[in-house]
């Protein structure tokens, strides 16, 4: 049965309607309920009602787990979940098998981190020539690109209820192979709890995200449709198939492996195909200083492997992030259900340096006031902070999806919005031509295009650079 698509996430955080919907079919009274929360009849009254205030975040995570209700229908995520604590137990040191397999999985792990860029080239090369995008390595079939930048304000965001269950994910058996053994004996069963355990980056949270289901250019203008997933859903499938390649490079001689040594990715028919795998769509900005008169020049910076759980050790576009609300509380669910609005917190958190905005606060963003978010907005409405779209690909290694996306800001406002840019952030370091300004940026010229092709730039960045200079004269004669 077709579901009809909305303008945003169901559970905005009307959780009054959750907790009825859940009650009606549990066929329990509003006292059963109240029974089971530890509250009273009167308090389950007034949250189905929506004339009383949840208390925090906790008490939604509280609601949740005893209600067996699953979190995401609550906006949230369990807080110490078995998937985001360290768990000491599964690590051995003692000699055998165990910890052989340990080993070499951490081995296999430092080797992807340190060698991703040119892994990802590899990669590519197991697909036909006819899927990559022109000059880069990146995949993409036609219906994915654009036949020209899009303004993000051009592009439609859908809901889409009833989304199908991935056929593939992390605990496929073919992707045994990059998920090492446990303490007791047994094989872990994600990878992402291997990488809890094993070599756990400083930033790792398993939050609520948007699953990317469908891709639509026409006419200037897109239409993209979502439903939920979370970031440990698709790590698990993305990270294991690079772990699988990077260890079947290691014993080809550090040479291309063949596909017989990669049953997870052969196991994956259609890359393309949205409904068969946990596709949470990252969303990657090359952003472009616009001056005419001293040059034009766009940002990147080294992302570091030891705080992010990918991409890690590869020169990257600047800002860069997964497409997920900015909190766990529900009401941000509809409120940071924008492209715009998800790429305005990246350059919060990477060019200004603010806190990853991840916390528990029960009170969405104020866009429209909360700074920098409404100078942003003021700068873009004035013509001087534009962003397009340019194409939706996968990283060859991963097999993550990524929308690549060019920001052109003129230079005025860009000095006027970014006059306290950091060098260093959370995720990586600044790249410079000038050793006493760090925050200078790269020419972009076709020199220092060149001159990238020989740096470790990740696949994507190469294509964002790629598809910036393609359209150069369309985004910076704007």
């Amino acid at each position: 049965m077709a579901h009809e698509a909305t303008a945003g996430p169901p559970d905005g955080s009307d959780v009054g309607e959750i907790l009825r919907w859940y009650r009606k079919r549990e066929n329990l009274t509003q006292q059963d309920v109240a029974a089971l929360l530890n509250t009273t009849q009167s308090r389950v009254s007034k949250l189905e009602r929506g004339t009383q205030a949840l208390r925090d975040v906790t008490e939604l995570r509280q609601i949740a787990r005893t209600l067996g209700i699953p979190p995401e229908r609550l906006g949230v995520l369990p807080d110490n979940s078995p998937d985001a604590t360290p768990s000491p137990v599964h690590v051995s040191d003692r000699p055998g098998p165990v910890r052989d397999s340990q080993q070499l999985w951490r081995r296999v792990r430092r080797e992807l981190n340190t060698h991703r860029a040119p892994l990802g080239d590899l990669a590519a090369e197991l697909y036909p020539e006819d899927w990559r995008l022109p000059g880069t390595t990146v995949l993409a079939p036609p219906s994915w690109l654009p036949h020209g930048p899009v303004d993000l304000t051009d592009i439609t965001l859908a809901w889409l209820p009833g989304a199908p269950t991935p056929t593939v994910d992390g605990r496929a058996p073919e992707s045994a192979g990059a998920r090492p053994l446990m303490a007791s004996g047994a094989r872990y069963d994600r990878y992402s709890r291997a990488l809890r355990d094993l070599a756990r980056p400083r930033l790792f949270d398993n939050r609520v995200s948007y699953r990317l289901l469908s891709v639509d250019w026409a006419e200037g203008r897109g239409r993209l449709g979502f439903n939920y997933t979370s970031y440990f859903d698709a790590l698990d499938v993305g990270e294991a198939l690079g772990h699988e390649f990077a260890q079947a490079w290691l014993s080809a001689g550090r040479k291309r492996p063949s596909p017989a040594s990669l049953p997870f990715r052969r196991s994956i028919d259609d890359p393309f195909d949205l409904a068969a795998r946990p596709m949470l769509p990252s969303i990657n900005t090359l952003t472009i200083r616009r001056d005419a008169i001293d040059g034009h020049r766009m940002f990147l910076h080294r992302r570091d492997a030891r705080s992010v759980a990918a991409a890690g050790g590869m020169y990257h576009v600047v800002p860069a992030g997964v497409f997920q609300p900015a909190a766990l509380a529900p009401g941000h669910q509809r409120n940071d259900f924008s492209l715009w609005r998800n790429v305005q917190r990246e350059y919060s958190e990477e060019f200004l340096g603010t806190a990853e905005h991840d916390g528990n606060s029960t009170d969405p963003i104020a866009y429209d006031t909360d700074e920098p978010f409404a100078s942003f907005e003021c700068a873009r409405r004035a013509g001087d902070f534009q962003v397009y779209a340019c194409a939706v690909v996968l990283e060859p290694l991963t097999l993550w999806v990524e929308l690549l996306t060019v920001a052109v800001i003129a230079a005025p406002a860009f000095d006027r919005l970014f006059a306290d840019m950091v060098a260093v952030n959370e995720e990586g370091a600044a790249l410079s031509t000038a050793s006493d300004r760090s925050t200078i940026g790269v020419p972009f010229t076709s020199e220092a295009r060149e001159r990238l092709r020989q740096e470790p730039l990740s696949p994507i960045s190469r294509a964002c650079i790629e598809l910036a200079w393609r359209y150069r004269h369309e985004l910076l004669g704007r």
